[in-house]
């Protein structure tokens, strides 16, 4: 990792030498912020690449960090259920690249509707408001992400797993990670 892009450390009491490469990294602008604040927080790696994660109800698989494409994108691997998906938003760190591998994606992309089925390739370009619906028999795509996305699936991922998530709390999260919300309504619904 770059000198001064964030903070990544190889754990220390893997059992398994070959998962120490797979280790997510925080950006630089969230770990050393909370260490200074709380100082009896320590740094931890947290394994999260290939190991499929539920983001309301749809199951998510890290497939390349953030950190492995020098800040670039993040790639995303998602099986969605049926009738499912975010509210409309933009990316305002880059693009955004779906290949659906089945089922079919009503998106919403500028006000306009697109109809994505298996093996299509939809691009939404940085800063596009986008929204999408997944089809009745649910969907899987591979998603080409900006980066650090993927911080904002996982952190959001860690409180549904203690409760509900309110949008404000969502949205909040989302901004800080570049997925900014830009209508409250039919978010994962």
């Amino acid at each position: 990792m770059e000198k001064g892009k964030g903070c990544c450390r190889k754990s220390q009491t893997s059992k398994n030498p070959s998962r120490d490469a797979l280790f997510l990294c925080m950006p630089n602008n969230f770990l050393p912020r909370q260490l200074k604040k709380h100082k009896s927080l320590k740094p931890k790696t947290v394994f999260v690449k290939d190991k499929p994660f539920d983001f309301h109800g749809a199951t998510f698989t890290v497939k390349v960090l953030t950190s492995e494409t020098n800040g670039r994108y993040t790639i995303l691997d998602v099986i969605h259920p049926p009738n499912v998906g975010p509210a409309l938003h933009m990316h305002p760190k880059g693009s955004e690249t779906f290949y659906i591998i089945e089922g079919h994606y009503e998106f919403i992309l500028n006000g306009k509707s697109l109809t994505g089925k298996s093996g299509d390739v939809v691009f939404v370009p940085k800063g596009t408001p986008h929204r999408f619906v997944v089809g009745h028999k649910g969907g899987h795509a591979l998603v080409i992400s900006p980066p650090e996305l993927e911080f904002y699936f996982l952190k959001v991922s860690e409180l549904l797993g203690k409760g509900d998530v309110s949008y404000l709390t969502e949205s909040d999260m989302g901004e800080q990670y570049g997925q900014v919300f830009l209508d409250g309504t039919k978010q994962w619904k």
